[in-house]
């Protein structure tokens, strides 16, 4: 009588498991978690019939076959590849874009995932394994191709935009996530590292133009220092990914009195921006209060200076780096001094109306950190 039972529920399961997949070119939320269900109740059922008689262990073989023949053909394959073209860098150029009900990323991988858990449990060969472990190093050379295309340059004066890498580095961790849950955590761990990496190039970087703005401040110079200036959320991104480097370097067993390569990286950044910081500090207090082009030149000056104290203001309370604070905190003082000094200024006879509008770029860089 149990082995009849459980003979019946084998064969219903195994009815169920071989409609999923067929015919449909996606799947929705609720057939994947579905399938997930009846994939754990199958096991189950199929260690048990194991421990039963030999006719039990003959139908629990067939059925695990079957099962397994038809994951591999059918919803394997098809997760596998939708969740490669839902991913936000892909390879898969004709994939098309997510429908209207279907999936999201994270249900194809907890979908794959659950597949993957079934075969190990109770089935027969490793051929879904090997498909899973097939798409994961397909999806990790696509994204090393895409970091690998920000980090080739030209020349030694070619310095990609840090705005893009450092989306390009969020787009990872979410590949990162989505690969670590279909294929486990040794899946994943190549991104991790490539994000880290692309993450300290990026600082690395942003250190490099400010000091070349220190040692020779052209228009060039000055227009890349901008632009690395203006990103400020973006280098929050990369100075956050190379501490959490750090924390892995750390737990890995680095030498403690070595620094890691995220704290040379944060180093050679905050070199550089000290560098720099300075250097315009130098110019706005040397042309605060002259006229002409020295002084038309001045308010472009302040205004690089506002966006770096936005960006001291912005990395403090998540970058615990003392430089960083000492850097913002003189920065702020100097610029305080400045404000003073046009202030008194304007109050002498005969004033320029140009030293209204340095103050007022002054009072709002000012005004933005709370001075």
């Amino acid at each position: 009588m149990e082995d009849a039972r459980a003979q019946a529920a084998i064969e219903t399961l195994d009815r169920q498991i071989l409609a999923v997949g067929r015919g449909p070119v996606t799947f929705t939320a609720e057939a994947l978690d579905r399938l997930r269900v009846l994939l754990e109740v199958h096991a189950a059922e199929l260690r048990s019939a194991r421990a039963g008689s030999m006719a039990m262990r003959g139908i629990a073989a067939r059925s695990a076959a079957a099962v397994a023949g038809h994951l591999a053909a059918c919803p394997g394959p098809l997760a596998l590849r939708r969740l490669a073209a839902l991913l936000p860098i892909t390879d898969d150029e004709g994939g098309g874009g997510r429908g209207t009900d279907e999936a999201t990323a994270t249900d194809y991988a907890q979908g794959i995932s659950a597949m993957a858990a079934w075969e190990a449990s109770v089935g027969p060969d490793s051929r879904l394994r090997g498909a899973v472990q097939k798409a994961m190093g397909r999806i990790t050379r696509t994204c090393r191709e895409r970091i690998e295309s920000h980090m080739h340059l030209s020349t030694d004066d070619d310095i990609p935009d840090v705005r893009l890498l450092a989306r390009d580095i969020l787009r990872i961790e979410a590949v990162e996530w989505a690969v670590e849950i279909a294929g486990g955590p040794g899946q994943s761990e190549g991104l991790r590292v490539l994000a880290h990496r692309a993450a300290r190039q990026s600082v690395i970087w942003a250190g490099t133009v400010f000091r070349r703005f220190k040692v020779g401040p052209d228009e060039f110079s000055h227009f890349d220092a901008v632009a690395t200036l203006s990103a400020v959320d973006d280098l929050l991104v990369v100075i956050l990914r190379v501490l959490e480097s750090d924390r892995d370097d750390r737990k890995a067993g680095s030498h403690p009195f070595v620094l890691t390569l995220g704290e040379q990286a944060i180093q050679e950044f905050v070199d550089g921006l000290e560098h720099m910081t300075n250097r315009y500090l130098e110019m706005a207090e040397q042309n605060l209060l002259l006229g002409g082009a020295p002084g038309a030149f001045v308010r472009s000056v302040l205004l690089v200076l506002q966006r770096i104290l936005r960006l001291g203001h912005a990395l403090m309370p998540s970058v615990n780096v003392m430089e960083i604070r000492l850097n913002h905190e003189a920065t702020l003082v100097r610029m305080v001094a400045m404000r003073a000094k046009l202030r008194s200024a304007q109050t002498m006879p005969g004033a320029s109306q140009d030293l209204q509008t340095r103050l007022s770029v002054l009072d709002n860089a000012l005004a933005e950190v709370g001075a």
